[in-house]
């Protein structure tokens, strides 16, 4: 079974002496352009453990110090070199093509949440349900408000499904590495002049949200 990591650029650059998953040495395939990093194990160890998924993302971490990589989430295998191989032939083109899109970039995370507003409509929402649909248009605009000032920041930005009913805003940046001191700046002015929600800002990330289409 084949464990990768991610799908970098530099090619000729061997992988770093570390560990992965279960103390596997990290090894690497070159194939064009690219050079996948890979450890090998005899079975499966897609198991979710944190310390598994920790070091699966410290292993990319450490390839992003030294080039620019595709991120693979945590769980992507292969069965064997045969098939790794053919994935980087097939998907060649659209790898390059992220490589260079994701260059010199990290993500940014950004979740506005807007605890007072809902607490002020389950108190007091009339059975029309009026106010509760008017806070709903606020909460809307202002969001609005924030993740378009962020995204002018941001090569690239995409919003995400909200996961509670105090989240109005849930959202991932593309952020050029030069440009991340000015995104938190952003940030803070933004919770500055928005006290009564709260903006919380996340990473920088390996670029998770910005590689799935090359890996379809």
């Amino acid at each position: 079974m084949i464990w990768v990591y991610g799908i970098c650029n530099r090619p000729t650059l061997t992988p770093p002496r570390r560990r992965g998953l279960a103390q596997a040495p990290l090894e690497g395939m070159r194939e064009g352009a690219l050079l996948a990093v890979f450890t090998r194990h005899e079975r499966s160890v897609a198991e979710p453990a944190p310390d598994a998924l920790w070091r699966h993302e410290r292993v990319v971490e450490r390839l992003m110090l030294d080039r620019t990589v595709l991120p693979m989430r945590f769980g992507s295998q292969v069965d064997d070199e045969d098939a790794l191989r053919q994935f980087l032939v097939e998907r060649q083109d659209s790898l390059v093509a992220a490589l260079e899109r994701v260059g010199g970039h990290v993500e940014l995370g950004v979740r506005v949440l807007e605890p007072a507003a809902r607490e002020a409509v389950a108190v007091a929402a009339p059975a029309s349900g009026r106010d509760y649909l008017m806070a709903k248009l606020r909460d809307g605009r202002r969001s609005s408000s924030v993740h378009e000032e962020l995204q002018a920041l941001a090569t690239e930005a995409r919003t995400q499904a909200r996961r509670s009913g105090d989240e109005v805003l849930r959202s991932a940046y593309l952020v050029p590495r030069r440009v991340v001191p000015r995104f938190r700046t952003a940030v803070e002015r933004l919770q500055n002049a928005h006290p009564d929600l709260a903006i919380l800002c996340t990473g920088p990330w390996p670029p998770y949200t910005f590689v799935d289409d090359a890996e379809e």
